[in-house]
C-alpha cells in the first residue's frame, strides 16, 4: 500500500479543488479515507482509469472522469450475492474493492 495524493477538481459550474490523502491499495485501485474530527467523512474507492496521473499525484476532473466515482450498488449486491462466506473471506481487500468497481465482472 503506497500513500499518494488525490487532488479533485470541480467542473465550471461548481470550481473547487480538495487535495486528500489516499493510498494506491492495488495497481488500479486508489483508496480515499477521508474522516473529520466528528466522526464523518468519506470512504471511496477510484479506479486508476478514472484518473489523471501526474508526479503530484492523481487528478479526478468532475467533467472529464465522471464515471471515476459512479457506483452501481445494484450490480454489486447481486455479485456478492454470488458468492459465499469462503469466497469472501479469502479475498485480499483490493480483491474485495475491485468487486465493488466492476460490479462482479472481472472479480476475484
Amino acid at each position: 500500500m503506497e500513500k499518494v495524493q488525490l487532488v479533485r477538481h470541480g467542473s465550471t459550474e461548481f470550481p473547487y479543488t480538495e487535495t486528500h490523502n489516499a493510498y494506491l491499495i492495488a495497481a488500479d485501485t486508489v483508496a480515499l479515507c477521508d474522516f473529520d474530527a466528528l466522526g464523518g467523512g468519506r470512504f471511496a474507492f477510484y479506479d486508476t482509469d478514472g484518473l489523471t496521473r501526474n508526479k503530484d499525484g492523481y487528478h479526478l476532473y468532475d467533467e472529464a472522469h465522471p464515471e471515476a466515482f459512479a457506483f452501481e450498488f445494484a450490480k454489486t449486491t447481486a455479485a456478492l450475492q454470488k458468492l459465499d462466506g469462503r469466497e469472501i473471506a479469502d479475498m485480499s481487500v483490493a480483491q474485495f474493492m475491485r468487486l465493488f468497481f466492476t460490479g462482479g465482472e472481472s472479480c476475484v
